[in-house]
Order: structure tokens, then C-alpha cells, then sequence
């Protein structure tokens, strides 16, 4: 699969706003990056190490619900959405739908954190 590629965010950057096309999922390698409302822009919740965020890539109109912002300087891998979406067709024909319906899950999740 092709797309990966390790990206860099200073303190106080901007990685995507809200409303943004959803083209990119990012794993956190390193520093901390704060998903903020779309409305208040309020912090919901910080992402360390390990954690991902932008999973509305999946879906090929995804739009981003939240603003994220790195907090201190940050490293992620980011994967873009294109080839995460042939990966999961080359998988099991249930995959996508499992997906979809787990991020539908996390939106809810994430919409209740608010």
C-alpha cells in the first residue's frame, strides 16, 4: 500500500480544521495533539503515543467533524485515505461495512464527549 509518510507538526499547528475533506488518518509516533469541537472549538480530548485520529478517510466522502492541533511539537505516520480505502477492499467484503459502522460508533462516542 502506498501513502505512508512520517509528518511533523510544530506546537500550535493546525493538522485539519473542521469541515475539511477527510483524506488522511494520522498515527501518533510522538507529542500531543488536542481534537477540538467544531463549534466551541473546546477540547474533547488529547491524543499521546499510539493513539490515531482523521479515521473519516475510510469513507471516500468523509468529512472532518473536529479540528485537531498539535500541542507540543509531533510526529505522525500519515496514511492516505485512497490507498487505507484499497486496502480494505482487497480485504473480507464485510471489512468496509465493519469499519463504517465503527466509526459511526466513535462519531457517537465522540459526539456524547462534547
Amino acid at each position: 500500500m502506498n501513502g505512508f509518510a512520517k509528518v511533523k507538526f510544530k506546537a500550535g499547528d493546525v493538522v485539519f480544521w473542521a469541515g475539511d475533506v477527510a483524506d488522511k488518518l494520522y498515527i501518533m509516533k510522538k507529542g500531543a495533539i488536542r481534537i477540538l469541537d467544531s463549534r466551541s472549538s473546546h477540547p474533547f480530548a488529547t491524543l499521546v503515543q499510539g493513539e490515531s485520529f482523521g479515521e473519516q478517510c475510510i469513507l471516500s466522502t468523509g468529512i472532518r467533524s473536529a479540528s485537531a492541533m498539535a500541542m507540543e511539537d509531533t510526529e505522525c505516520i500519515e496514511i492516505g485515505g485512497e490507498g487505507l480505502r484499497q486496502l480494505l477492499a482487497a480485504q473480507s467484503p464485510l471489512m468496509r461495512s465493519l469499519f463504517e459502522a465503527l466509526l459511526l460508533q466513535l462519531h457517537m462516542h465522540n459526539t456524547l464527549l462534547r
